[in-house]
């Protein structure tokens, strides 16, 4: 598990002009150059944290799709659309008949018989897991939306400090969530 991200309020070194807000660790923080943290700055006014929190955000945001990205390639991040659609044709075909299926569900039963023909496997149990992983993939995705939106939606209403910082904790939860999604996605 990554070390934990804080978030620091960032001044440059010589000026003291304040530069914004970021999560990072301290190490991430002692990397930067020319920028010194203080332990009682004077405050910026809410609207620049605010626009200093939703910048951080988009790069979270931004930070965690590429980290969903590279636990796939786009062609096998395609192979799983594809196994997950024809799979769950297949999987619903199979719960509750339906005519109009049975074209699709015979394709992609006969696709997982090719696949488990070769490797030995069950083809209904490589259905199965290939359904689950495209869930994970669907699900990392579907947090790192619900990020942004949140973000977008309740950090621009903040009317003080404290509400910002209690979305800002929610956002962390679910940065820390997403990021096990993606462990569990790569293993």
């Amino acid at each position: 598990m990554p070390p934990q991200q804080h978030l620091h309020h960032l001044y440059d070194a010589v000026t003291g002009e304040y530069r914004g807000a970021v999560f990072a660790t301290p190490e991430q923080l002692a990397d930067m150059s020319n920028v010194a943290e203080r332990d009682s700055p004077p405050l910026p006014d809410l609207q620049t944290l605010k626009d200093s929190a939703l910048a951080v955000v988009r790069g979270i945001a931004l930070e965690v799709r590429r980290e969903i990205a590279a636990s796939a390639s786009p062609e096998c991040s395609l192979i799983w659309v594809l196994k997950a659609v024809c799979g769950a044709v297949w999987q619903l075909n199979d719960a509750a008949a339906n005519p109009r299926l049975d074209g699709v569900s015979a394709i992609a039963q006969a696709g997982f018989k090719l696949e488990t023909d070769i490797t030995g496997e069950a083809p209904v149990a490589v259905r199965d897991s290939s359904l689950e992983k495209a869930g994970l993939f669907f699900n990392a995705h579907q947090i790192v939306e619900g990020m942004e939106r949140l973000a977008e939606d309740r950090i621009p209403t903040a009317t003080t400090l404290a509400e910002q910082d209690t979305v800002t904790t929610q956002l962390r939860a679910w940065q820390t969530q997403a990021r096990s999604t993606i462990e569990t996605l790569s293993s």
